[in-house]
């Protein structure tokens, strides 16, 4: 039997591997500090068990079990309920494209600037996504994409009507960014990495030193303008992916790395309109029938792709991928075509 991927919500025991992930790539999505890392995975077990609402982090781990009963964390991503808040902002850079005139010499100039902006209107955002470099290129990111998109379609009421993804853009070997060298540093004092950390508790800082003007983009090195709402080589192909499920670009983009803002309302997000609440048939798709979709088990928050044949209000699905969910026939079950 050839190994198989399933996605489940992190698990105390999940601590050493995704730190092995941290200490790979130690990204802002994950970073290498094991009390941080201790944080994610208490607030998700909170949250999934109903103990948080207004503060709720969900995340998902994507786990290859092989043929000899072992495991292998593959990649991980989360969802948070709000962000976004009127005691926690959400901060951005508007980019805003205009003409200016002059009649003395008798020509037009087309300038970029960026205007710092603050909601308080919450959204659902869509975050910590990170996969295993080996893993890459083989589906995992749009699975762990359409787990966590089919979680708010399975409890709307715990999530915001839109949502929102802050995208990475390019950086350098070293970790840090020309967009915040350019522009946050000389105006905070801080580098990149201690700035991300703050503001994962505290962004006042950005409100105090960021002007409530505008930055005029030509004046910027131009290793900075290069990356204002352009997502980094590692993050394009999920931008497509996002942008197949209905986001667009909000014109936006972080104060910190000029990384690209995408968003859209959860009522015209594809997959998650596509979602369906099911029963799972005792019966096998048929021979010419089918097709690959992701399917949950909503007792234990377990997806897995699988070939399934929809059916009015039920589903067909292969035994062994009933057992690998834990779904008995009569059982309630959810599933997302994967088409998109």
């Amino acid at each position: 039997m050839a190994s198989r991927i399933l996605i489940r919500p992190v698990r105390e025991d999940d601590a050493t591997a995704l730190q092995g992930l941290a200490d790979l790539l130690d990204t802002v999505n994950l970073p290498d500090d094991p009390a941080a890392i201790a944080k994610i995975i208490g607030d998700s077990q909170r949250s999934f068990a109903g103990d948080e609402h207004r503060h709720a982090g969900y995340t998902l781990v994507a786990v290859e079990h092989g043929d000899d009963g072992t495991e292998k964390l593959l990649g991980t991503g989360s969802v948070f309920a709000f962000h976004g808040m009127p005691d926690d902002p959400h901060y951005f850079l508007r980019v805003v494209h205009e003409t200016v005139h002059s009649k003395q010499l008798g020509t037009d100039r087309k300038r970029t600037l960026l205007r710092l902006g603050r909601d308080t209107e919450p959204w659902s955002e869509l975050g910590g996504l990170v996969v295993h470099p080996e893993a890459r290129g083989k589906g995992l990111g749009k699975l762990l994409l359409a787990a966590r998109l089919m979680l708010v379609a399975m409890h709307p009421t715990r999530f915001c009507k839109r949502m929102i993804a802050e995208l990475l853009p390019s950086r350098r070997e070293d970790g840090s960014n020309a967009f915040w060298d350019a522009v946050g540093g000389p105006l905070t004092g801080l580098n990149y990495y201690r700035a991300d950390l703050l503001c994962r508790t505290d962004k006042e800082f950005i409100e105090a030193f960021f002007p409530h003007d505008e930055i005029v983009v030509e004046l910027l090195p131009k290793e900075a303008r290069e990356l204002i709402g352009v997502e980094g080589p590692a993050t394009a192909p999920v931008r497509a992916l996002l942008k197949r499920a209905g986001f667009h670009f909000l014109e936006t983009v972080d104060p910190f790395d000029a990384g690209p803002h995408d968003g859209a309302n959860v009522a015209d997000i594809g997959p998650i309109k596509a979602s369906r609440n099911l029963v799972r048939l005792d019966l096998p798709p048929a021979a010419d029938g089918g097709a690959v979709e992701l399917l949950v088990n909503p007792a234990t928050h377990v997806f897995a792709a699988m070939r399934a044949q929809q059916q009015r209000l039920g589903v067909r699905i292969e035994d062994a991928d009933a057992r690998a969910l834990g779904l008995d026939a009569g059982d309630a079950c959810w599933a997302m075509p994967l088409s998109w």
